[in-house]
């Protein structure tokens, strides 16, 4: 069974501890592969082609905004792969296990950089929207605007997690029932 850190689901952590049933582990792995995960490959994928079609011409300074996009989510994406892995490796420390056995939190320098480059990645993909939304054709702005709320919504959903864990007495409770 593979157990997931509450930095990817603070909803299937709480399935993962026991205190939580019902829909709730449907609920949490439709949430993390469909919303989060799904979100955060399209990202990446947007950005890779967004560099390697659109911003190519390495003297441009939309290269250089596009590569520190990519290099953002890709700092905050390997950072919580090295955790996860590093947990996984090591007796899971960042998951609950049943029994009410809370997951270990985060270190604050893996947070930070986890939500630091969310936040860097976005920044660069505004500053590139406004420098693209006269110039650039249809298509680039389309795929901006896209990133913009693609990295909200992905910002979202890491930075909730997070404060899940660390603020909520009670468990997650499912919506639909």
């Amino acid at each position: 069974m593979v157990r997931v850190p509450y930095f990817l689901s603070a909803q299937l952590d709480g399935v993962q501890r026991g205190t939580v049933e019902g829909s709730s582990a449907f609920e949490g792995w439709v949430g993390l592969i469909f919303f989060n995960l799904a979100t955060w490959v399209s990202i990446i994928v947007i950005d890779i082609m967004l560099l390697s079609d659109d911003f190519h011409e390495s003297d441009k300074p939309h290269h250089v905004l596009q590569t520190g996009a990519l290099t953002s989510v890709i700092v905050s994406f390997s950072t919580i792969a090295a955790f996860w892995i590093g947990g996984m490796c090591f007796g899971e420390p960042f998951t609950s296990g049943p029994a009410n056995k809370p997951a270990a939190t985060l270190p604050p320098f893996a947070t930070a950089l986890i939500s630091g480059g969310l936040k860097a990645t976005l920044g660069f993909t505004y500053v590139l929207l406004i420098l693209s939304a006269t110039s650039a054709e249809k298509r680039v702005v389309e795929l901006l605007v896209a990133q913009v709320a693609l990295k909200h919504f992905g910002s979202a959903m890491v930075l909730t997690n997070q404060r899940l864990h660390h603020f909520a007495d009670d468990a997650v409770s499912s919506a639909t029932y």
